[in-house]
């Protein structure tokens, strides 16, 4: 079987570059026997070195185009030309992205879904965006094979909207977390007593890069969705009932759309800029973070809190179980699906649920450890290897 898979989402760091680049790396990695042929194309963004890597394998071609993802959307989307087989050969499934639905000549197309905001909350998105998931998805309707949702929450989202899609075409496949979260725990854990170790050096020293103390980690790509502005108030309630505590709030993601809680005119609103930190009393607004950063700061957060207001699934919630870190989050959409029993649940559109449960976490260590025990639970439930071989019956299915 020829396998064919859109990767031209990788360079961006979002949730869909994550599960893009997991996923095709651990189908390379148990699978020897079905050629894979990979479509990457982007003006400016290199190939990625990790998929540069997977060049080794015999049964992986990379197929590297110069077309900037915006003629694409035109091409595909628009005006629904040129076939996959045009760039990429012959292949008997190909795997579409969340951005781009390419015609085929005779392959099946699978497509995944990872969330549906662009149409159950279409006023938190730019108008572009929009369009162009509304475009992408009236094809993927029609000429799509099988959709691949990574929680329940979206495969019923899904079928409401869009009762066009018969539901035995759907399939619920869970994301996963990269290994090196859970190997940073196991590494802490065997140099637990030790503050020379390997590991509490890279924590001590991503407290100092970032101006950090004893800290709660909200991440993600601000956008309205991610509910920044009750978040911060909530903590900002905490911090007038507790004003001796040194706790600090840490939000970490790029700007993405909507009103910025650290806005131009910061300054006029008691914000305050530097070197790259927007930061408030005892919030900190930390801006991108490079992947090399990612599991260090997860790792030194006291918490993680993540008070969404809708999400397809939620992998914030899962790296930070998966290293054991305590987790606060919304009970809405996919996240308790992630969550199981192992965190905080609060209701996001309370500044008081999420000030009581940033209390609790503050105040309480035996709730602190409790979280810690039954976050890395359940976040065992969940692993690449398993998503791979799913996946992989996916497509085996769609030739039967």
């Amino acid at each position: 079987m020829i396998i064919g898979i859109d990767i031209s989402s990788i360079p961006y760091g979002t949730g869909v570059s994550n599960y893009t680049r997991e996923l095709v790396k651990n189908l390379v990695k148990i699978d020897k026997t079905n050629t894979y042929k990979l479509f990457f194309s982007s003006l400016r963004q290199p190939l990625p070195p990790e998929i540069k890597k997977l060049k080794k394998h015999s049964n992986v071609k990379i197929f590297h185009f110069r077309l900037p993802i915006t003629l694409l959307e035109i091409l595909f989307n628009k005006l629904h030309i040129l076939p996959v087989e045009s760039f990429i050969g012959k292949c008997d499934v190909f795997h579409t992205s969340d951005w781009t639905q390419p015609p085929a000549r005779q392959a099946k197309l699978i497509t995944t879904i990872h969330d549906l905001t662009p149409f159950i909350y279409p006023q938190w998105l730019d108008q572009k965006i929009i369009s162009t998931h509304t475009q992408k998805m009236k094809l993927a309707t029609k000429h799509c094979s099988h959709f691949i949702c990574v929680s329940k929450n979206t495969q019923k989202d899904l079928l409401k909207l869009f009762p066009k899609i018969n539901s035995n075409t759907t399939s619920v496949i869970y994301e996963a977390v990269a290994k090196k979260y859970s190997k940073f725990y196991q590494l802490k854990q065997k140099c637990r007593g030790d503050p020379c170790g390997r590991p509490q050096i890279q924590i001590n020293q991503i407290k100092k890069k970032y101006g950090l103390d004893d800290f709660i980690l909200a991440q993600g790509t601000r956008e309205p969705r991610k509910n920044l502005s009750r978040l911060i108030k909530a903590f900002t309630n905490f911090k007038l009932l507790h004003p001796t505590s040194n706790l600090q709030l840490a939000i970490a993601g790029k700007y993405g759309w909507g009103n910025d809680i650290c806005h131009p005119a910061a300054s006029a609103s008691g914000w305050k800029r530097s070197r790259g930190i927007c930061q408030q009393s005892s919030i900190k607004i930390l801006g991108y973070i490079p992947e090399k950063d990612m599991v260090p700061l997860h790792a030194a957060a006291i918490a993680l809190i993540y008070p969404s207001l809708y999400e397809g699934f939620g992998l914030p919630i899962l790296k930070a179980m998966s290293i054991g870190t305590p987790v606060i989050t919304s009970n809405t959409s996919s996240m308790p699906e992630v969550a199981g029993n192992a965190t905080i649940l609060i209701n996001p559109k309370s500044t008081q649920s999420i000030k009581n449960a940033i209390q609790k976490i503050a105040i309480s260590p035996k709730l602190h450890q409790s979280l810690i025990k039954k976050g890395l639970i359940q976040a065992s439930k969940f692993s690449w290897t398993k998503t791979a071989h799913q996946t992989l019956q996916i497509y085996k299915k769609m030739l039967l």
